[in-house]
């Protein structure tokens, strides 16, 4: 049966899974949304329809892969294809349920043919805004020296996400990466992506800051290597050197074929 969008953010979750430049779509319209969930404790008492403030409910896990999840679902329809039996259920704000289940990894509509699981990493960063909010940013001393090169093994599974995310954004044209490595900081050589592109440069680093391996990254364990991204808008000092020693790992597409790695 082909899937018939309920509401808002039914919509924008489908959008959000075919293409990945309106993943931001997605969290926007998921933070004004209700989700559903169910209650495990019994009835829960209601005032007009409504559970009372700081009222207590216990939800189930769901065990996916090895690791646990609270199921939630994004319209009560999903949440009744997902039973087969007669259960309890509540309705909150996404934002509002997020807070109660802080710690916890949710997933969305499971078993659903348009679902997504949040680490509890991500909904961290949805609650405090960071998620959306402008992307943070140094800039280098020109004096500073730093090294370049290539990375011993390829992070073929940074660049194929990256790669995906690129193809739905129109306005980035090349990408590339290597390790980079600044001795004043005394930190380990960092993956560095440059890419070129037009238009806003922080919609850019927050559709690849929104990568499924970024948000699995847990609140206390940082991206291994940490992940930098540079614009290579001739103002950047290394544009000379990727286009000397560097091969693009994307392309913008063409009309006749689309060059990858």
């Amino acid at each position: 049966m082909r899937f018939k969008p309920q509401n808002e953010l039914e919509k924008a979750l489908s959008a959000a899974v075919e293409d990945p430049s309106r993943r931001r779509e997605f969290y926007e319209e998921l933070q004004h949304s209700e989700l559903y969930t169910l209650h495990m404790d019994g009835e829960a008492k209601t005032e007009n329809g409504r559970l009372p403030e700081h009222t207590a409910i216990r939800l189930p896990s769901l065990e996916v892969a090895g690791s646990l999840y609270l199921p939630v679902f994004s319209s009560l329809k999903m949440l009744q294809q997902f039973l087969d039996c007669e259960m309890q259920y509540v309705s909150m704000n996404a934002m509002d349920l997020f807070r109660r289940v802080q710690g916890s990894d949710v997933w969305l509509n499971p078993g659903g043919e348009f679902a997504k699981s949040f680490s509890a990493a991500e909904i961290e960063s949805i609650l405090d805004g960071s998620l959306l909010g402008p992307p943070s940013s140094y800039t280098l001393d020109p004096e500073t020296a730093i090294i370049l090169g290539n990375p011993d093994s390829e992070p073929n599974d940074l660049l194929n996400e990256l790669t995906e995310i690129f193809l739905g954004l129109p306005n980035v044209k090349l990408a590339y990466h290597a390790h980079h490595f600044n001795p004043k900081t005394g930190e380990p050589p960092h993956t560095l992506i440059a890419v070129q592109a037009d238009g806003d440069w922080n919609e850019v680093v927050r559709a690849a800051g929104s990568r499924p391996s970024a948000s699995r990254v847990s609140a206390s364990r940082a991206s291994d290597p940490p992940v930098d991204f540079l614009r290579l808008d001739g103002r950047s000092g290394l544009d000379a050197y990727f286009e000397a020693e560097g091969e693009p790992f994307y392309r913008k597409r063409s009309r006749s074929k689309l060059f990858v790695r």
